[in-house]
């Protein structure tokens, strides 16, 4: 047994631990394909494209590299930006507590209205009682004289003044419970971390990420050797022919029993790449699951960065309805005004009050976009937002910035992801073919037999001591099964070469798009500019000739409309501008945010 011990120490020892590393890389010639007054866009194949800027005379440019793919788990930064800052979400938590403090707050007003309320029907009651005995003891002709009647006037008008007071008190104590409460926002990039780090389907790509990993670890197993251990009661029947002469031949039975021990190692010597194979495919899908899980964080960033974008168009936009509303509002009471008087158009008061509706009606549809991008932030950022028009914007570079030398398309996440599809098919299949061929293993045993399987005079303490070395070649000649799942894998391979080059083609199209995109808002955006300006000019213009008599207030309002939308476009413009930038990021694989 101490044998059996030793061998089993000695098996121990061949654990071992091999790294993993994967991926490789090169390069073409580019060739120009559009180019404009400050950007040039360029192709490398069919698989890759950049857009770098012209060179300005006088001005050095200096090259900025594309990050290259980490090797390690792509969340771990961001969770060690989490240990390092304090809570992002405690102002969240203080306007929980602020929340629950309006509540409070409102319960105690209603029970203070309803104290008072029951108070002042006491107190009208007594009152009413104290003057019907007044009444019933002070004679009529008392009451008609001066003196009294200044007395009764002057409980009066206190009276009313208490009233006044207590009113305006409770409407005070309204207003500070429905007062937006004044929060002082953090920086987009401040908040970041901890949403990536406690993002569920972060969390959930982050597993199957170290589920792949502790796969591939167990492809490497196969390389060990593999050590067993057996203990058993046996029985053993041997009927052996005795010797003689036919027909007198006898047969001996010879039955035993007893307890039989042993240790095997088997070692795998030669098995034609099948374990090669299984741990290039587990090595090419632990790889694509570190891309799954930048992808995730990828749609995780884009996802906060259009709620918290989105959200500052709708508020920009229902801000500017509202104000062209209460505008014509102002502009419909001052028509009435004139028709009243005589030196107004019903025509031009029908044509304002048109205007009016019209307004309204989309004041109370941006109000329900308003609410659906709350909703939206809410539900990507896991708390609600207050003070909207403090909201900071998130820093042009807040991705990183644009390579002035650009990026190849084949960085994209979703194209690398295709890529090893079809690295995984064609493991597969070399595994297939592995099949065929025979594979050959070591195998070194070790039995201890007791009692009657021991042999020997003395049967109960008699002991056997086996040591058995074999070498074993295996060769499966029919193997039918094996043929169509070969065919199976060969299909699967080419499926996934169809869907890169599909992928390549699409993902050639967003780029182009996105790119034709942000050159086309970047552009926009002086003529908006320029028509802010212009409609501001023309507004005070026009407001002049109206204070002059020339124009009438309906020109006014136009104007002063105009104004308004097209400062409103100005800001989303630029707002989508950001948008187009940051996407053009996500389709070239380049979003690293900034902590």
């Amino acid at each position: 047994m101490n044998k059996l011990v030793h061998y089993i120490l000695i098996a121990i020892m061949f654990n071992w631990n091999i790294a993993v590393f994967a991926e490789d890389s090169g390069g073409c010639e580019w060739e120009v394909v559009e180019e404009t007054e400050t950007y040039i866009q360029e192709k490398c194949g069919d698989n890759q494209a950049r857009i770098r800027s012209k060179p300005v005379e006088g001005l050095n440019i200096i090259t900025v590299e594309a990050p290259e793919k980490s090797k390690e788990n792509p969340i771990k930064k961001f969770k060690d930006k989490v240990e390092e800052a304090p809570k992002a979400t405690a102002k969240v938590e203080k306007l929980e507590k602020i929340e629950q403090e309006v509540i409070v707050t409102e319960k105690k007003v209603k029970e203070l209205k309803e104290e008072k309320n029951v108070a002042e029907k006491v107190e009208e009651k007594v009152e009413k009682a104290i003057e019907e005995k007044k009444l019933a003891e002070t004679p009529v002709e008392e009451t008609e004289k001066p003196i009294i009647k200044e007395e009764i006037a002057k409980v009066e008008e206190e009276k009313k003044s208490d009233e006044k007071l207590v009113e305006q008190a409770t409407e005070k104590e309204w207003a500070d419970v429905d007062a937006e409460q004044k929060i002082t926002w953090m920086q987009f990039h401040e908040l970041l971390p901890r949403l990536i780090v406690e993002n569920e389907k972060i969390k959930a790509a982050e597993l199957d990420y170290e589920a792949a990993v502790e796969a591939l670890k167990s492809e490497y197993t196969a390389y060990y050797p593999q050590v067993t251990i057996s203990i058993g009661n046996n029985w053993e029947d041997d009927r052996t022919p005795a010797k003689g002469t036919y027909p007198n031949n006898t047969i001996t039975h010879d039955s035993k029993q007893g307890i039989q021990k042993s240790i095997t190692i088997t070692q795998m010597i030669w098995d034609a790449g099948r374990t090669t194979a299984m741990i290039d495919k587990a090595k090419a899908t632990a790889q694509q699951a570190h891309y799954r899980l930048e992808l995730v964080k990828e749609d995780v960033v884009m996802e906060a960065i259009n709620a918290w974008l989105n959200l500052q168009k709708a508020y920009n936009t229902h801000e500017a309805n509202k104000k062209v509303e209460a505008n014509a509002k102002i502009t419909l009471a001052m028509t009435i005004e004139k028709v009243k008087k005589g030196e107004g158009s019903k025509l031009e008061q029908l044509q304002i009050e048109q205007q009016y509706r019209t307004y309204q009606t989309l004041s109370m549809t941006s109000r329900l976009g308003l609410d659906s991008a709350i909703q939206r932030f809410q539900n990507v950022w896991r708390w609600k937002p207050h003070n909207i028009a403090e909201m900071p914007k998130p820093l042009a570079d807040v991705l990183g910035i644009i390579p002035v030398q650009g990026a190849p398309i084949n960085n994209n996440t979703s194209l690398r992801i295709a890529s090893m599809d079809i690295t995984i098919a064609q493991e597969q299949l070399a595994f297939d073919n592995a099949e065929f061929k025979p594979r050959v293993d070591g195998k070194l045993s070790y039995t201890e037999k007791d009692g009657e399987l021991g042999g020997g005079y003395d049967t109960h303490d008699s002991q056997k001591e086996e040591w058995r070395a074999d070498i074993t070649m295996t060769w499966k000649l029919f193997n039918f099964k094996n043929r169509h799942m070969t065919n199976a894998d060969r299909s699967r391979l080419s499926a996934a070469q169809f869907r890169h080059q599909d992928i390549v083609r699409t993902t050639q199209e967003q780029f182009d798009n996105a790119w034709n995109n942000y050159v086309l808002v970047e552009k926009n955006l002086e003529t908006l500019k320029r028509t802010v300006e212009i409609n501001d000019e023309m507004y005070k213009l026009t407001l002049a000739d109206f204070q002059a008599g020339n124009s009438p207030i309906m020109a006014v309002f136009g104007m002063k409309t105009a104004h308004l939308m097209s400062e409103v476009a100005y800001l989303n413009a630029q707002i989508d501008l950001q948008i187009a930038r940051y996407q053009l990021h996500k389709v070239l694989g380049l979003v690293d945010p900034i902590l």
